[in-house]
């Protein structure tokens, strides 16, 4: 499998999770959660029938968006501006995301202990880091606890899916996921709290997936990164392949 190929429609290829489920119609790959879809077109030969499907596909699973995933090698090029013209809208936070991969040794930061998460308590701890970095309010941190955990307990099943939780001393600072590809593992998710920053956290984390990756025999490291997390991974050692830009679609 071509890398770049990985880099630009990640999602595409992941092996199967619990509650998302991958259909392919209109030269599209819809990519459908609980919440909300995103949809990675390849090669779009009728824009109107492939945006109206994918309305059809959301509101019949009673998504709240489905955000169009367009790589720098989607067909037609000037597919974002048809989508805008079908009342899409640009994704604000960020409308751009870097395909990115590497292949060689990140760097480690032997000062931060990073753990694999193998509780559903330790989970539930591990992803209110997560949360309080993307600021979820209060209230549907308590309407996704319960639905968080069963869920997780539905990805350990599969077995696709592994989370790891970074510390500083005995404090939960950072977290990250892993999901498992063919030939390599993407990174998703990492989030670091704000006071913990510039300490190595965010590189433990990446260090940690690398590992996974090396042990489960694809070491190769994938991720859709976004402005924030981009310049740090050039750093660590990823190449960068492309730009992904983001069109939201409000259902």
């Amino acid at each position: 499998m071509d890398v770049a190929e990985l880099a630009e429609h990640t999602e595409a290829h992941l092996l199967p999770r619990a509650g998302y489920e991958t259909v392919k119609q209109h030269g599209c790959v819809l990519v459908a959660g609980p919440r909300d879809a995103n949809l990675h077109p390849y090669n779009v030969r009728d824009v109107e029938a492939a945006v109206d499907w994918s309305r059809g596909e959301g509101t019949r699973r009673g998504l709240r968006t489905v955000e169009w995933w367009v790589g720098w090698r989607t067909l037609p090029r000037a597919l974002g501006d048809r989508l805008l013209a079908r009342g899409l809208q640009r994704s604000a936070d960020p409308p751009t995301l870097s395909g990115m991969t590497c292949a060689s040794t990140p760097p480690a930061a032997p000062a931060i202990a990073v753990r694999r998460v193998e509780t559903a308590n330790d989970y539930r701890a591990a992803v209110e880091v997560d949360w309080e970095v993307w600021q979820v309010p209060d209230d549907e941190r308590v309407a996704r606890q319960e639905s968080e955990i069963a869920r997780y307990e539905e990805m350990v099943a599969t077995g696709n899916v592994h989370h790891f939780a970074a510390f500083l001393g005995a404090r939960n600072v950072g977290f990250g996921r892993a999901i498992d590809m063919e030939t390599g593992v993407a990174l998703f998710g990492a989030a670091v709290l704000p006071d913990a920053r510039g300490r190595g956290v965010y590189r433990a984390l990446v260090r940690a997936r690398w590992d996974h990756a090396v042990a489960r025999g694809t070491p190769l490291l994938v991720v859709q990164a976004g402005p924030m997390s981009a310049p740090v991974l050039d750093g660590l050692g990823f190449v960068r392949h492309g730009d992904v830009a983001l069109y939201v679609d409000k259902l």
